[in-house]
């Protein structure tokens, strides 16, 4: 004799809501305005539980710009205004955020200023927590900050200090300046016609523009160089404003031939 158990509706629904109640992390970061390279940005990233139980022993990983230099790795750009509950490992900050209640947020900040660099420099976030999770797909972001470049139209006729140092994956001037023993430099003349002449090294010339490749006008915030020995091509320069009085730009120079770079720093 087959004999079947009918649970009332009511009993149903409560065995389902108990069998879903879990914390539910979510990681969101508000995109900060567009700020010029170099200057000092807050970056508020919201921590909250959306799920309908506590969400306990909550950590939050955040995954900052790393500079290409070695043996050491830093963080790409200056760092400042940290959460106190965060702790800096390298390029990692790690935030211990400890329970946080069902519909209920946090928010951590800090501040970071990002130098012009020949890549995407990104901001990953991620956090955890002891407690079981209704799911895990809201447990990370990203931002990709909007850099701003300064206009500085060249008219010709500017003396230029150029600064560089070199090596290998460099992708900024920034990293320079963690080392700078290890920046030297030259001065050069961007006359007018596009022409470059470096005074102390006549065997040594080329030409400037501030229109991009592939533009159909000029573009104040870009400067390309290319430096030439006795007229063959020795140093291939693209670099966007980076600082006003005195006005800089900063890119990244290649050699014909061979995989070693220069962040330069351009002012005029």
């Amino acid at each position: 004799m087959l004999i079947r158990t009918l649970i009332p509706a009511s009993l149903t629904f409560l065995f389902a809501t108990s069998a879903m109640a879990a914390a539910d992390v979510r990681v969101t970061i508000p995109a900060p305005a567009a700020a010029h390279v170099y200057d000092a940005t807050e970056y508020d990233i919201v921590v909250a539980n959306i799920g309908n139980k506590s969400a306990n022993g909550v950590v939050l990983t955040v995954d900052l710009p790393a500079t290409h230099t070695s043996p050491q790795v830093y963080v790409m750009g200056a760092l400042s205004g940290i959460d106190p509950r965060c702790v800096r490992v390298g390029t990692t900050l790690s935030c211990n955020l400890g329970a946080i209640a069902r519909n209920n947020s946090t928010t951590v900040s800090f501040d970071i200023a990002l130098p012009q660099a020949d890549e995407v420099l990104s901001i990953d976030v991620a956090a955890t927590s002891t407690s079981a999770e209704n799911g895990l797909a809201n447990n990370a972001a990203s931002n990709t900050p909007t850099l701003l470049n300064y206009a500085i139209a060249l008219a010709g006729g500017e003396a230029a200090s150029i600064e560089h140092c070199t090596g290998t994956d460099l992708t900024s001037f920034y990293e320079c300046t963690l080392f700078p023993s290890s920046i030297s430099g030259f001065d050069a003349d961007l006359l007018a016609g596009g022409v470059i002449s470096i005074p102390a090294e006549p065997d040594y010339g080329g030409a400037w523009s501030q229109t991009p490749v592939g533009a159909l006008q000029t573009d104040p915030r870009f400067l390309s160089m290319e430096i030439t020995y006795a007229g063959d091509a020795v140093a291939e320069f693209e670099g966007w404003g980076s600082a006003e009085n005195p006005d800089c730009f900063e890119g990244i120079t290649t050699f014909p031939g061979s995989s070693y770079v220069a962040p330069y720093r351009v002012c005029v």
